[in-house]
């Protein structure tokens, strides 16, 4: 499939995430007065955009919302992101395709959700760096998240953007700072070494 142009506009876009089924795409906009708001653009089941289809704005407010990802549902009922509505990043859940029933998931700061691979449980990076846990009951219409656990400290610095990814909840891919080389040593008039060694010299 050749690659083709989605959308053309005068902010910067960025994907966040596409849906199970293939019929909806999540992205962050950079816009002035509202800074980073998330919109979804709609897909057929060829993977094409339709004729008359036209994106729209899913959580556009004066705060930055963005990360914005998909409940693992073969139908996207919910979706996790991150927002700084409080003076700092924290996740939250919301309702999909409305954005409804704002549901608070971490509880002093998060970044960058990720959904279990059963959407029962949700992924973040606290403040502190460490991998964070949920549990969450969902029924038909709410959510329903535990007390956040840690999982581990991850071996990077936030760069801005994700350190992990998971598939299953069960491994994790993750970045880490690059070994440092150990220092060379280099050995000069090495055949004069040896012969000082030879036997009989």
């Amino acid at each position: 499939m050749r690659p083709y142009r989605l959308l053309q506009g005068p902010n910067s876009q960025f994907a966040n995430d596409w849906s199970r089924d293939g019929r909806f795409l999540i992205y962050n906009e950079i816009a002035p007065g509202t800074q980073r708001d998330l919109w979804t653009l709609p897909f057929t089941p060829q993977g094409k955009v339709p004729a008359n289809a036209q994106p729209a704005p899913y959580l556009r407010t004066a705060f930055n919302e963005f990360n914005g990802r998909f409940s693992p549902e073969p139908s996207p009922r919910w979706v996790a992101y991150q927002s700084d509505e409080t003076g700092r990043y924290e996740v939250y859940i919301r309702g999909f395709p409305e954005a409804r029933d704002k549901v608070p998931i971490s509880t002093a700061g998060g970044q960058y959700p990720e959904w279990g691979a059963g959407g029962r449980e949700l992924f973040y990076v606290a403040a502190d760096n460490k991998l964070m846990a949920v549990d969450l009951t969902i029924t038909a219409d709410r959510v329903r998240a535990s007390v956040p656990r840690a999982l581990f400290t991850l071996p990077i610095i936030d760069n801005g953007w994700s350190p992990y990814e998971t598939i299953d909840g069960q491994r994790f891919l993750v970045r880490a700072v690059p070994q440092q080389a150990p220092p060379m040593t280099v050995i000069v008039n090495w055949p004069a070494l040896l012969k000082k060694g030879a036997p009989g010299q």
